[in-house]
């Protein structure tokens, strides 16, 4: 199976698990090949995304030094569900392994990306929006795939939203550590 093949059953994939159809988990390469996989197209669709908005923005594409600083702040998300992943695998001991959660979470992360691309270049702030829908989206996730019960389900897609917003807040922080002083 070849990579555009992976992504294009990772999309049909979450069309039917956000149709609730019971055949969505065998839709997604739960292996390490299907995460590399998974992993460049991830990567790819931050460095087309970040093209695109410099080209909007400014008439100069980005630099290379722009472009890994910028795949280095959108691995942090991917690392962040990683982590919540491995921590609720572990603690419930389900019987999937991380993998299998991972893949389809981080296509659901770049399909969420891909989305708000357009909608960024309208001036509108839509994150919170997307944030919902990526909710959902890991709430699908936990209750079809991981088969966990609806109230883990939900605390999941709650504590993976909560930890994804808190990321940029801490980077802001970490990058402007003192408080600003009014004139």
């Amino acid at each position: 199976m070849n990579a555009l093949t992976e992504i294009k059953n990772a999309a049909i994939g979450w069309l039917d698990l956000l149709g609730s159809r019971p055949d969505a988990a065998a839709r997604f390469n739960g292996t390490r090949r299907g995460l590399v996989t998974m992993l460049g197209a991830y990567f790819v669709l931050v460095i087309i995304t970040n093209t695109i908005q410099a080209a909007a923005l400014s008439s100069t594409p980005p630099g290379i030094i722009d472009l890994v600083v910028s795949l280095g702040i959108n691995a942090l998300p991917l690392l962040a569900v990683f982590v919540v992943i491995v921590l609720t695998v572990r603690v419930l001991r389900a019987p999937v392994g991380p993998l299998t959660l991972m893949v389809p979470a981080g296509y659901a992360l770049g399909f969420v990306l891909a989305i708000g691309l357009p909608l960024s270049l309208f001036g509108v702030n839509f994150s919170a929006g997307l944030q919902g829908i990526l909710g959902y989206m890991l709430y699908r996730l936990a209750r079809d795939i991981g088969k966990f019960s609806i109230g883990i389900s939900i605390a999941f897609a709650i504590l993976t939203i909560v930890l994804l917003v808190a990321i940029p807040i801490g980077l802001y922080m970490l990058i402007q550590p003192e408080l600003p002083t009014p004139d």
